[in-house]
């Protein structure tokens, strides 16, 4: 790090009739790698508040205060940095930096002499990529700092010692007094990493993963039916393993859908839902478990209990309605890719079900394709013939969805609830939404193409008191499934 880069990028007020003044935790730690950051925290002895005041001032910045004034943090935001000041904890800085959670953070940077304060070997660890707990007391004073550990290591590209793993799995159990939110943040950025599996896999390992999720404990030792090589929790973290590998590459799959694809992905942070998806989808298969009068397992329904699983761990862990209601819905349809596909397989499946299911969920139906192919391959008992098939199929429904389906869906409808009162005289109730339906999705399947005809559907429905379904769809209006 070079000298008086700190003082020059953030032009502090004169540091004199002050204590020394440090830059610590992981802001130095970021500017050691060489990593971009527009948050700084420092440490320093005596009126902290009033540094911070000249420091917003010398910024032509606001000051905050965030928490109690005996152990308060000041807080200046300029237009591009958020600079933290916070009071040196015990009796000198190396006391302040012996109380954090890993060397790497524990570094100071004192702005005057510019000299650098490392107690614990911390610029060693950064040196050599390893995350390496202070002392085992770390984890006791906040059990959250185990979770944050693979963070670290997936972040940074980091390996984590032996010595704090075997801490990390004594104390294990300790996760589950970290506030759900707090664990649900340090998830999302672990699983923001392209290549997270190998971290995942570790925290399981650990015991860490089944902290969090204890109901991945019941999946251990579930034995599947023979379409599956692995057990329900094998297959869970394989899933996981195949679904980051599909979010990698998504044009390697589907190229032909590749950048609508990607484009979904981008929104809504549906990489890391798909990715909570994979952990989730089979967790009610252990709840379910049978075995026939022909010593076939099964798990009958085991795709609504585990969404109901799902969605209790969502609300646990404090997520957003919306990722709540996401994850929910795929898993709770998990299975359906592989039900099209088996129904394609025996000739059954028509287009107006292709519609059906597209029309329901539009863009999402992307990812319900992406989890399905993940599930597939994650079996390790299918041929590459039987995966080629299965992936040339959902090639197929992603083809029928943006090449046809999608632009008609954009078009305006043929007829509108507003045409319903004033046409046909109607009262708005749940008729409504039935008819607008079925008119919808007779438009989708190209049986329909006129406001005239859809009018005319419209009629006939009403005579059959919005209970009939359209005529049969003819297959000239989508792209064909072959």
């Amino acid at each position: 790090m070079k000298k008086g880069l700190i003082k020059a990028t953030f032009q502090l007020p004169d540091l004199s009739g002050f204590g020394p003044v440090y830059l610590v935790g992981g802001s130095l730690r970021d500017r050691i790698l060489n990593l971009p950051s527009s948050d700084y925290d420092f440490a320093l002895a005596g009126d902290v508040r009033e540094f911070a005041r000249k420091v917003a001032e010398k910024l032509g910045a606001h000051l905050i205060q965030i928490g109690k004034k005996d152990k308060a943090v000041y807080r200046v935001v300029t237009g591009t940095s958020t600079l933290d000041f916070s009071s040196i904890e015990g009796k000198s800085i190396e006391d302040d930096l012996n109380r954090r959670d890993f060397t790497i953070n524990a570094l100071g940077y004192e702005l005057r002499s510019e000299k650098l304060v490392d107690p614990v070997g911390g610029l060693d660890d950064i040196r050599s990529k390893r995350i390496r707990l202070i002392s085992k007391d770390a984890i006791l004073a906040d059990p959250l700092r185990m979770l944050r550990a693979f963070r670290f290591a997936a972040v940074l590209d980091f390996e984590i010692t032996s010595e704090t793993l075997m801490s990390i799995k004594e104390q294990s159990c300790l996760i589950t007094r970290a506030a759900g939110e707090r664990i649900h943040d340090e998830m999302l950025k672990i699983m923001e990493v392209d290549s997270s599996f190998p971290y995942v896999k570790q925290m399981a390992e650990a015991g860490i993963l089944s902290g969090i999720i204890p109901e991945l404990e019941a999946c251990r030792g579930c034995v599947q039916n023979r379409e599956h090589r692995f057990d329900v929790f094998e297959h869970t973290m394989q899933t996981y393993k195949e679904i980051e590998t599909i979010l990698s590459n998504p044009g390697k799959v589907w190229p032909e859908s590749a950048v609508a694809v990607s484009d979904y992905l981008r929104k809504e942070n549906h990489r890391v839902l798909l990715k909570w998806v994979a952990l989730l989808h089979d967790l009610g298969k252990p709840k379910t478990r049978s075995i026939d009068e022909t010593g076939k397992i099964r798990f009958l329904r085991h795709e609504d209990t585990g969404a109901d699983i799902a969605q209790d761990i969502c609300a646990r862990l404090r997520m957003s309605a919306r990722s709540r209601e996401y994850i929910t819905f795929l898993v709770k349809k998990h299975l359906y890719p592989l039900f099209l596909f088996v129904s394609h397989q025996k000739g059954n499946l028509t287009s107006k079900a292709i519609v059906r299911l597209i029309a329901k969920y539009q863009d999402d139906i992307i990812g319900l394709l992406i989890h399905g192919l993940a599930d597939q391959r994650a079996k390790a008992q299918e041929t590459p013939e039987g995966l080629e098939a299965f992936s040339g199929f959902l090639k197929q429904i992603l083809m029928v969805y943006f090449c046809d389906l999608k632009p008609r869906m954009e078009a305006p409808r043929l007829v509108t609830g507003q045409d319903l009162i004033d046409h046909f005289g109607l009262v708005p109730s749940k008729v409504f939404g039935k008819i607008l339906n079925k008119v919808e999705e007779a438009r989708l399947n190209g049986d329909i193409r006129t406001r005239k005809e859809a009018f005319k559907l419209v009629e006939r429905l009403l005579e059959g008191d919005a209970g009939i379904e359209p005529a049969t769809p003819s297959s000239g209006g989508l792209c064909s499934i072959r």
